[in-house]
């Protein structure tokens, strides 16, 4: 609680060892540990502690889907988007990333980071048709290089029945047995 101007204010304070502050709470039971998003009633103010500027700062409580960094980054132009946070006033409540004139969306991204997609192809309806008739899923996967997840979910795609579960166990235990 804070009491300022006549007036009381809900606060909740913050500050994490491992230098990540996200908008949710944690705690830990018998049943292992949990989180829940706050709720933009459960307090009037975020504070967070910033031990590198040995500063509090109010930040928005909705910036969910990102973490606040609670140490100074190590770059030669640092973006401190908590600099302008440091005021505790009715205005902390509707500030987000967008004041600042950093657009988050439009970052660069590490391409390396993202998953490198194939082009693979595809045989068409009828060769596909024949080919489960003819050989295994996993066969037909290994022809094409990819997994035979893939070749099921080509099957479902074009609508092919694909043969019963065993259908070629017992296939292969009728050409031992003869």
């Amino acid at each position: 609680m804070a009491y300022k101007e006549k007036k009381y204010y809900r606060i909740q304070a913050k500050y994490a060892g491992d230098n990540r502050v996200i908008n949710r709470t944690i705690w830990v039971d018998k049943n292992g540990t949990h989180q829940k998003k706050y709720e933009a009633d459960d307090f009037d103010f975020y504070a967070v502690y910033l031990p590198d500027i040995d500063k509090v700062v109010y930040p928005s409580i909705k910036f969910s889907g990102c973490y606040i960094t609670t140490k100074i980054p190590n770059s030669a132009t640092p973006f401190y988007w908590w600099e302008d946070f440091t005021n505790f006033t009715e205005e902390a409540i509707k500030r987000t990333y967008k004041e600042f004139g950093v657009d988050l969306t439009t970052r660069k991204v590490n391409l390396d980071s993202r998953i490198h997609t194939r082009i693979v192809e595809r045989p068409t309806k009828e060769e596909l048709q024949k080919l489960v008739w003819e050989r295994p899923t996993a066969q037909i996967a290994k022809e094409f290089g990819v997994s035979d997840k893939a070749v099921e979910k080509w099957c479902k795609t074009y609508g092919i029945e694909k043969p019963p579960r065993g259908y070629w166990v017992k296939k292969a235990y009728t050409k031992l047995s003869t």
